[in-house]
């Protein structure tokens, strides 16, 4: 047994009740039956699988405060309260942690991560010595290159990234992209577009905000192609979204955007963000991505960019308070307000309603805001309460926008969804018109395929057309639930039961709780003669809260069966 050691007192933590952290680190026999017994523990491991990154963090904060502590569960303090956006406790336990020179990863990346933030040099270069194993080696090459540019070792830098060994092509971008930014950094212009135009940059290396700061550097020559390409790039890669807009829009006003800078600190804590984009997002539970943008997020807190993804990540694990949290600190005047906007809306949906959500984005377009995303945004909620009339006018003002703004990629999202609206206003010759110019925009896309193929079967149209469309759909989205789905559907409406049933049990391996899914499935059973098994079927889609008009089928068939319904 070794001597238990206090480490640690830090402020108090608000969540569910204000706590006093006194952090000790106990090295015992085993503590797993301990922490077997204690609510903390079990609370703390649910709102883990949960991906409640807030209870979490409080959880196994708690049990740390009552010394009930491993090392497990120290990273998990860390890990779930940099995620929770408390870097006050993550940071007060990585530096005890530092300070007895004990080696966790997590640890040392907070603390690296705060150097840069205080912009504090010397101990920069040192954690870095110190913890740089804790990157993945093309991380840690690019690391190390801005940490000897901020010490004015511009020489060394460049010598260090010309020999770097690269592995595949992903590599190969990031490196090159990060010599451009070094030479627009240094004022060298020439080098910069020489290195530009005999580079084949991808379009994804350019959803950054150093990206934005070459669209401000290269704009002083309009006429380039360097500049034209580098537009296309940035908003390909970025989506459309409106502040690429803004950001042209003061440029072309001759206004200095002063946030939009290339600088050695802006470039280590964008090292966190492509660290981030290298990982996958594996469900509400991951926190791999969700970790390193927090530390992005830390290590450059004046990023609105940074901001804005943080708060995307934490959406898609359904963590939509703390998202919430961040979209509130935007600015009227900030590049980024009508991003933030958008986003904010669809967390407003998920934490209260549609009602609540369309109210507060209604603000905006009666205040005048009326860009292509805002409309597209605006519509989907009308269109989610069934406001099918309001939905294709919004849409239509999106598709109006969207011409304005010179983003002929955006249309056929927006075509797309205004030709659901149509279909759901029983307007089946403009929604037909819709899907096929969106598809002529974006050919063979599987969700235009899938809908429009879907229609024609619930509408006794061109089946041969439409089981066309449906299976090429599922050849490009094999993992779609949806589209497997309706290839279950469109063999059932061939009266292949059991193709039908083998696709309708895929889609059901994919996605067990659709009502709609279980329903079909229900419905090919019984075709199979396997009544018992339909019933189920249907009273499981029952559970799921179908549309009304489908639990009203559903109830019926459970009544009078499928033939005599």
């Amino acid at each position: 047994m070794v001597q238990i050691t206090q480490i640690c007192r830090s402020t108090r933590v608000s969540l569910l009740k204000s706590l006093i952290l006194a952090f000790l680190v106990v090295w015992h026999l085993s503590l797993k039956a301990l922490f077997a017994n204690s609510g903390s523990y079990i609370a703390g491991q649910f709102a883990e699988k949960e991906g409640d990154f807030r209870n979490a963090s409080y959880y196994y904060i708690d049990l740390i405060s009552r010394g009930e502590t491993e090392r497990e569960i120290i990273q998990r303090s860390i890990i779930y309260s940099a995620l929770s956006g408390n870097f006050e406790v993550a940071t007060a336990i990585s530096r005890k942690i530092n300070d007895l020179e004990l080696n966790y990863p997590v640890a040392n990346l907070i603390i690296f991560a705060e150097s840069v933030k205080k912009k504090e040099n010397r101990k920069i270069l040192e954690l870095f010595e110190r913890h740089k194993k804790s990157f993945p080696a093309i991380f840690q090459n690019v690391a190390e290159f801005w940490i000897l540019i901020s010490n004015d070792e511009k020489d060394k830098a460049f010598k260090l990234i010309n020999s770097m060994s690269i592995s595949n092509e992903a590599q190969m971008q990031i490196i090159n992209y990060n010599q451009l930014l070094a030479y627009v950094y240094f004022d060298e212009y020439e080098q910069a577009k020489t290195l530009y135009e005999n580079i084949s940059f991808s379009d994804f290396i350019f959803d950054s905000e150093s990206a934005l700061a070459l669209l401000e550097y290269f704009q002083k020559d309009k006429e380039s192609k360097v500049y034209e390409s580098i537009v296309k790039k940035v908003r390909l890669a970025s989506d459309n979204s409106y502040y690429i807009l803004a950001l042209m829009d003061r440029l072309s006003d001759g206004e200095e955007v002063k946030s939009i800078t290339i600088n050695p600190y802006k470039q280590i804590a964008e090292v966190f963000f492509r660290w981030s984009q290298s990982v996958p997002l594996e469900g509400k539970n991951s926190i791999n991505k969700p970790f390193y943008l927090s530390l992005a997020n830390y290590a450059y807190p004046t990023s609105s960019f940074l901001k804005l993804k943080a708060a995307n990540v934490l959406f898609d694990t359904e963590n939509y308070g703390l998202s919430k949290e961040i979209l509130d600190r935007f600015s009227k005047n900030d590049l980024f307000y009508m991003d933030s906007i958008v986003e904010k809306t669809y967390a407003i949906e998920q934490i209260d309603s549609d009602k609540a959500a369309l109210d507060y984005i209604e603000k905006f377009i009666t205040d005048g805001y009326k860009n292509a995303r805002v409309l597209k945004t605006y519509g989907s909620l009308q269109r989610s309460q069934r406001l099918y009339k309001e939905a294709i006018k919004s849409y239509t003002g999106a598709i109006e926008a969207a011409k304005r703004e010179l983003h002929t990629e955006s249309l056929w999202p927006i075509l797309f969804l205004r030709g659901i609206s149509f279909e759901r206003s029983k307007d089946w010759n403009l929604a037909e018109a819709d899907f096929t110019s969106a598809l002529e925009l974006s050919p063979n896309q599987p969700q235009i395929l899938n809908y429009m193929g879907y229609s024609l079967l619930e509408r006794k149209e061109k089946l041969d057309q439409a089981m066309r469309m449906i299976t090429l759909a599922a050849e490009k989205e094999p993992n779609s639930y949806h589209i497997i789905d309706s290839l279950g559907w469109a063999h059932f409406k061939s009266g292949e039961f059991e193709k039908a049933l083998l696709y309708l049990e895929k889609a059901m391996e994919l996605e067990s709780t659709d009502p709609i899914v279980n329903d079909h499935l229900g419905d090919v059973l019984w075709m199979l003669g396997r009544k018992r098994e339909a019933q189920f079927q249907w009273k499981k889609s029952l559970s799921f809260k179908p549309e009304p008009v489908d639990q009203k089928n559903t109830e019926d068939k459970l009544l009078y069966g499928l033939k005599l319904r």
